[in-house]
């Protein structure tokens, strides 16, 4: 489910489908959504692929993404990102992101 830096640049390059949740240990926010992103990752049987990665451990990554405030949800497809997110989302929002990239 967490996501190494390389992984997710070589999962970018290759163009696939992807999802992640920008979170840290020390945000409420976060804290409250996390679960809820992992069970709609769990629950996932499309080709999307469902990531989160700490920012505190991504410093570089997040940075060069523009995260500037967290929670924030990227979505990846062709290696481009196709839409962000910012702020805590629901699971009925999450399975919209999904949705949204599959007929992306």
């Amino acid at each position: 489910m967490e996501i190494s830096s390389v992984d997710l640049q070589q999962k970018i390059n290759n163009g696939d489908k992807i999802i992640v949740e920008f979170w840290a240990e020390w945000c409420g926010p976060c804290r409250m959504m996390k679960p809820i992103f992992e069970k709609v990752a769990t629950e996932n049987s499309s080709d999307v692929q469902m990531y989160t990665m700490n920012v505190d451990q991504n410093q570089g990554v997040a940075t060069s993404l523009g995260i500037r405030s967290i929670p924030t949800i990227k979505m990846f497809n062709a290696s481009q990102v196709i839409d962000t997110r910012v702020g805590v989302l629901n699971e009925s929002q999450i399975n919209g992101l999904v949705t949204e990239l599959i007929n992306g």
